[in-house]
C-alpha cells in the first residue's frame, strides 16, 4: 500500500510540475495578483514589474508590433487613502531589439476592501481598471476592467 501511495504522490507532483510548460500565456501586461491588504494609509508603494515574451506574435496583422522576445517593464505606484482605499497607477513600457524601447501606456487601478473593523470570516478587495495604450502595442487603445475581485480567507478565522 505504501508502494502505491508514494507512485500516486510523485505522479502527482511530476503532473503538477510539468503543466506550465502547456498552459495557456496570460497578457503581455498581466502582472499581479492583488491581495486583499491594501497600502497602508498615507503610504506610498513603489513597484517594479518585469517580464518577457518568450513566444509572442511575429507579425503585425492587427497594426501592433510584434510581442515575440519582448522584453515589458512596468512601474506600479500605489498610494493608501484610507484603511480600505487605495489607488495604483501604472507605466507600461516595452523593449525589443529592432524596435527600441517605448512608451506602452498608463493605467490607474482604484480598489476597496471590506475594512477589517466589519470582522469579516474572509478579506474581500474589489478594483477597476482603466487606461490608455498606444496603438503600436494595443488593438485596443482604452480599456477598462471592472469588478476585479480578491477574497482571501483571514489568518485568523472568524472574530468578534
Amino acid at each position: 500500500m505504501r508502494l502505491r501511495t508514494a507512485f500516486s504522490i510523485v505522479l502527482c507532483l511530476l503532473g503538477w510540475a510539468g503543466s506550465p510548460l502547456t498552459a495557456q500565456a496570460q497578457g503581455n501586461y498581466e502582472i499581479q495578483v492583488y491581495p486583499y491588504e491594501t497600502v497602508e494609509r498615507g503610504h506610498t508603494m513603489v513597484e517594479l514589474h518585469s517580464n518577457f515574451t518568450f513566444q509572442g506574435s511575429k507579425s503585425t496583422d492587427d497594426g501592433t508590433l510584434p510581442t515575440n522576445h519582448q522584453l515589458h517593464e512596468t512601474i506600479e505606484i500605489t498610494h493608501g487613502f484610507s484603511e480600505w482605499f487605495e489607488t495604483g497607477f501604472y507605466i507600461f513600457t516595452s523593449a525589443k531589439n529592432g524596435q527600441g524601447w517605448g512608451y506602452v501606456g498608463s493605467h490607474i487601478r482604484p480598489r476597496l476592501r471590506v475594512p477589517p473593523k466589519w470582522h469579516w470570516p474572509v478579506g474581500v478587495s474589489l478594483s477597476n481598471e482603466i487606461g490608455w495604450q498606444s496603438r503600436r502595442y494595443s488593438a485596443d487603445t482604452w480599456t477598462w476592467r471592472s469588478a476585479r475581485s480578491s477574497i482571501n480567507r483571514l489568518a485568523g478565522g472568524i472574530s468578534r
